[in-house]
């Protein structure tokens, strides 16, 4: 029995899922904490509710341009803030208006990144407190059995030009040196091709 389990540990290891799934756990584990760092940014919605001000709660999605429209204040850039740095920037402006406003900010829909190619569920994925191309493709349910794993491409646009990031995935699984694993930005897409061989 122990010789089995011993054969089942390493053919895990080889195929580099283990990996895969210790980054997603962790993810798990660790996700309301990387929530409360989370940078708002284009396409996040949030759900903002001031206390005793009915008329007041909207449901907002942060523009291409980094800002959401609140009544009151008009325009508010949000781009870059925390959930907790906006109640304080709404709280703030409230004053001037409402005695004592006490706002609450919560993320209800979080940008995306898209996984495509050779895993067994392509589609888009929310960026909920940070994801890395690992994690995505264990969010996307793994490789399939032609995947090209040192072939991934990261797709990206960065200051109006595309950029394009190649990760040798199958190494990093194998190797466990996590330090390549690049971590995704809103937007990105990530595209397993086919192996040659």
């Amino acid at each position: 029995m122990n010789k089995v389990r011993s054969n089942f540990k390493r053919s895990i290891y080889r195929s580099g899922y283990y990996f895969c799934l210790v980054f997603f756990l962790g993810n798990c584990l660790t996700g309301s904490a990387q929530t409360q760092d989370y940078k708002l940014g284009p396409d996040d919605v949030v759900k903002i509710s001031v206390y005793r001000e009915e008329d007041l709660e909207r449901f907002a999605r942060v523009s291409l341009d980094g800002y959401i429209s609140f009544p009151l204040l008009d325009r508010v850039k949000v781009e870059g803030l925390t959930v907790s740095e906006l109640e304080k920037e709404l709280t703030n402006g409230l004053k001037e208006y409402i005695k004592q406003p006490q706002v609450t900010v919560f993320i209800t829909e979080y940008s995306t990144i898209t996984v495509s190619g050779q895993v067994e569920n392509p589609g888009a994925y929310q960026l909920k407190g940070g994801l890395t191309v690992m994690e995505a493709i264990s969010l996307a349910g793994g490789f399939t059995k032609i995947a090209g794993r040192n072939d991934v491409k990261i797709m990206r646009m960065e200051n109006g030009e595309k950029k394009m990031i190649r990760v040798k995935v199958g190494d990093i699984g194998n190797q466990g040196d996590i330090s390549k694993d690049i971590p995704l930005k809103r937007g990105d897409v990530v595209f397993i091709p086919e192996s040659l061989f």
